[in-house]
C-alpha cells in the first residue's frame, strides 16, 4: 500500500467510529421491544431512540400476517402511551407517512419525562382487531451536548485534515541543497 494514502485511509475508518456513533442514528425500528402474534397478525414493535429517554421518542410498528409473513401496510395503527401511576395518556395513529421505511407504521411522541411508561398497540385490519401491550422503562432527557457535539467537533476535523495535508506535502518537497554551488 502506498505509505501516503495509508494515513489518509486509518483517519477515515477513524473518522466512521468517532464521528458517526450508531447510538445516534435515527430510523424506524430502534429497539425491539415486541414481537407476538394477536388474532391473524405477526406484530413486532420498536422504539427509538436507545436507550428510550424522555424527549421525542419513535414508535415504530410492523404489522404481517401471520400465516404468509407478508406486510400489511393497509392496517390501521394507534399507538397509546399511559404513564405509570401519573395518569397521564397520550395516543397517536401510527401511519406509514410518518414511517421512512414504508413497511412499518410510525408514531412520534414528546414524552415529558422519566419514568415506566405502558405502551398499548390496537391494529384495525383485514383480520380484525389486535391488541398488545408493552412497558418500557425512560431514562431522562439526552444531554443537551448529544445534539450539539457535530457542531463543536467539526473544527477539529478540518485542523486534523490541514496538519494531514502538511505532512503529506512536507514529504513530497525535497529540502534544499545549501552546499552545492
Amino acid at each position: 500500500m502506498n505509505p501516503r494514502i495509508r494515513p489518509i485511509l486509518i483517519l477515515a475508518l477513524l473518522s466512521c467510529l468517532i464521528f458517526h456513533p450508531s447510538s445516534l442514528a435515527r430510523a424506524d425500528g430502534g429497539a425491539m421491544r415486541l414481537r407476538q402474534r394477536a388474532g391473524g397478525y405477526q406484530i413486532a414493535a420498536f422504539t427509538s431512540p436507545t436507550p428510550f429517554r424522555a424527549g421525542p421518542v419513535d414508535v415504530s410498528v410492523l404489522v404481517q400476517d401471520a400465516a404468509t409473513g407478508e406486510c400489511m401496510p393497509e392496517a390501521q395503527v394507534t399507538v397509546c402511551l399511559n404513564a405509570a401511576g401519573a395518569g397521564r395518556t397520550m395516543e397517536c395513529p401510527a401511519t406509514t407517512q410518518a414511517a421512512t421505511n414504508r413497511l412499518f407504521h410510525a408514531a412520534v411522541f414528546e414524552l415529558p419525562g422519566p419514568g415506566r411508561w405502558d405502551v398499548g398497540i390496537a391494529v384495525e385490519g383485514p383480520h380484525g382487531p389486535a391488541r398488545l401491550r408493552f412497558e418500557v422503562e425512560a431514562d431522562g432527557p439526552a444531554p443537551r451536548w448529544l445534539e450539539l457535539w457535530p457542531w463543536f467537533t467539526w473544527p477539529a476535523l478540518v485542523v486534523v485534515l490541514f496538519g494531514l495535508h502538511q505532512v503529506l506535502v512536507r514529504r513530497r518537497i525535497p529540502p534544499p541543497n545549501h552546499g552545492a554551488s
